[in-house]
């Protein structure tokens, strides 16, 4: 079987990491996933017997080996942060299908502080910016033998100026304006 990265196959699918769990629904058979992440976590893989995976710290690669495909399946648990990037799924003939990502934070429900108390901090707060001259900062870099640009003489400003002045006469006086 060999992946073919620009032909699409009919299918689509999702990628659902939440609050320490990953899956993925299809609707279509899915034999390969390779997967983009960033975060810190500890992963544990809760794939079927018959599947591997693969990874480090930044992609995982999930194969399900001698033909056994899935459509909906926890991929793995994990403790931690982890947030999906970029995602390509592969269907049992090795076409890519589409997969949207959906990467769910938790999130409260009901606030149980009162604000006014927040309200009062906010009221004293202080900037602690300094006030200052920004810094200049020179960076050595090798000379990579590209040509400098000279600067403008005065000399070359008004040749310039007088060569555009009669393009544009010589312009309108043949009717090019």
């Amino acid at each position: 079987m060999i992946y073919n990265k620009t032909e699409l196959a009919t299918g689509k699918s999702t990628i659902i990491c939440n609050d320490g769990s990953c899956s993925i629904e299809s609707n279509v058979d899915i034999l390969g996933i390779e997967i983009d992440f960033t975060g810190t976590a500890d992963i544990t893989p809760t794939l079927p017997e018959g599947w591997i995976m693969q990874g480090n710290k930044s992609k995982m690669l999930l194969i399900g080996l001698q033909g056994l495909a899935v459509k909906d399946l926890q991929l793995f648990t994990y403790e931690g942060t982890i947030k999906i990037k970029k995602v390509i799924v592969a269907n049992k003939e090795g076409k890519r299908i589409l997969c949207n990502i959906q990467n769910v934070n938790p999130t409260w429900k009901n606030q149980y502080w009162d604000t006014s108390i927040e309200a009062d901090t906010w009221d004293n707060f202080k900037s602690n910016v300094k006030k200052g001259k920004a810094t200049k900062t020179k960076y050595n870099l090798p000379d990579y033998d590209i040509p400098k640009v000279d600067k403008i003489t005065k000399e070359k400003r008004e040749k310039y100026k007088n060569f555009t002045r009669k393009l544009r006469e010589t312009s309108r006086s043949t009717g090019g304006y």
